[in-house]
Formats: C-alpha cells, sequence, structure tokens
C-alpha cells in the first residue's frame, strides 16, 4: 500500500476534512523526495568533520574509519535484504489465502517492503559515500592500493602521540589543567607526563602571545604543535615496551599482508 492510498483509507477515521486531507496529499511526493535524499540520520559533513575518528592524525585510522562505516551500512543492508525476502515469501502465503483478513495482510507487507526499500537505498548512497572518501583519502597520502596492517601500525604511534596532546589541549581548554586520562595515556606512551605538560602549557602561552599581537591564529597552529610533538616522543613508546618486556609492537609475524582473497 503505498502512502496516498494510505490517506485515502483513513478519511473516514479522522476530524480533517477532505480538502484538508487532500492538501497533505499533494505534499506527499516532495516528502518522500526529501527521505531519499536527505534520510539518513547522520549528513556527510558531519561524517567527514565532526566523527572523532575521521580527524584522527593518522590517514591510515581515516581508512579504518570508512571501512567501520561501510562494514555497518553492509551489514544493515544484508540484514534488510533478507527481511524483504521473508516478508514475499509471506505475501506469497497470504496471497493463497484469499480471504480479506490475508488480502489486509499483504497490503500491509507491501508497504513495510516499501519503507524498508527506502532505508536500503540510503544505506547504499552511505556506502558510497565512504567509499569514495576512503578513495580521497589514499589518494590524497599517497597509500598504495596494496597498503598492509604492518603500515597502520607503524603509522599508529605518532597518531596516538598527536592524540594524547590533543586532549591535554582539550583539558585546559575546557578545565584549566591535563586530566588523568592524558597523564594516563602519555605514562602508556613512554612519555614523562610533567614534561609533556610542559610543552603543552608552552603552546598554550605561545598561541596566546598570537592572540595579543592580534595575530590571525588558526588551527594550523595546533596541527603544527601537534606535528611537532609527534616527532620529538617518536620513540618514546620504546621505554613503554622495555617496561613491560616487549620487544615490538604487536607481532609483525601475524599482521595481515593486505593481500586479498576471492569473497
Amino acid at each position: 500500500m503505498s502512502s496516498l492510498e494510505l490517506f485515502d483509507s483513513v478519511t473516514d477515521l479522522v476530524t480533517l476534512n477532505n480538502t484538508q486531507i487532500q492538501h497533505i496529499k499533494d505534499r506527499l511526493p516532495e516528502y518522500h523526495r526529501g527521505k531519499m535524499i536527505v534520510g539518513h540520520s547522520t549528513s556527510q559533513s558531519s561524517y567527514s568533520l565532526q566523527t572523532m575518528q575521521m580527524i584522527s592524525d593518522s590517514p591510515y585510522s581515516r581508512l579504518k574509519q570508512c571501512l567501520a562505516q561501510i562494514g555497518k551500512k553492509y551489514s544493515a543492508l544484508r540484514e534488510a535484504h533478507f527481511k524483504v525476502e521473508n516478508i514475499k515469501l509471506e505475501i506469497k502465503e497470504l496471497m493463497n489465502k484469499n480471504d480479506d483478513k490475508s488480502r489486509l495482510d499483504v497490503l500491509d507487507k507491501e508497504s513495510q517492503i516499501h519503507v524498508i526499500g527506502v532505508s536500503m537505498e540510503n544505506a547504499l548512497r552511505e556506502i558510497g559515500m565512504f567509499q569514495d572518501m576512503y578513495d580521497d583519502i589514499k589518494k590524497s597520502n599517497n597509500i598504495p592500493d596494496n597498503w598492509s596492517e604492518k603500515d597502520y601500525e607503524k603509522s599508529e604511534i605518532s597518531n596516538m602521540i598527536k592524540s594524547s596532546f590533543r586532549i591535554a589541549i582539550q583539558d585546559i581548554s575546557a578545565y584549566g589543567r591535563v586530566s588523568k586520562a592524558a597523564v594516563e595515556y602519555w605514562e602508556q606512551l613512554g612519555i614523562h607526563p610533567q614534561y609533556a605538560t610542559r610543552y603543552t602549557l608552552d603552546y598554550f602561552k605561545q598561541v596566546e602571545d598570537l592572540i595579543d599581537s592580534e595575530q590571525q591564529v588558526s588551527i594550523q597552529v595546533m596541527y603544527n604543535f601537534l606535528d611537532k610533538m609527534a616527532e620529538k616522543f617518536k620513540d618514546s613508546h620504546k621505554l613503554a615496551l622495555s617496561r613491560i618486556g616487549l620487544n615490538e609492537l604487536g607481532s609483525e609475524r601475524f599482521m595481515a599482508n593486505g593481500s586479498t582473497k576471492p569473497q
């Protein structure tokens, strides 16, 4: 049953007059058009800029986030597909009964298929969006098609260091001090917390001096600071590994090499 047919069937159950009902019906096509265009729960702009994993300082982590989102949408699409196929089987059984109750159930299930179909289209569009984002990230960062888990892991230390200092910046901006979470993060990376705190406070002083001198302060100032910290502390994690008793991060022997098996 289409939404137009649905509105025709409820006119005897509501107090709206025919003119009011018709006014609603006349605008339903635009509702369906808009729903098809932006019916998903999150905008593409929000996915691109506001998802925490997407502002990660590692392009490989951004790729990972794209893959996770594609997997999530694919699972929803797969579930919807089999749900529709089961509904079709139910419709087939109901049509064989050929009574009023069964015919009504058929209309209900056909309406369910239509609603699910809109969700499936939106899921497909989001899969396509994340595929495009994935390709753009690879291209802009010169990442080869056959990148491996080893490549991903090599970029993680730099990403984690930048993330730890980003947390410290957020802490000081919001509370005026570094949080316990940032201190623990630094220790896990083999970075002395007081040493890292001093660098973060120096960064704040630098920014305040720029503002006081009425210079333009862009987000690039923060990015440059994070890059500098990643370079300065790039080997600190080895101290943490030694403390734990490990010789390497993970096990390179068991890292996926990037080859693709037929699905």
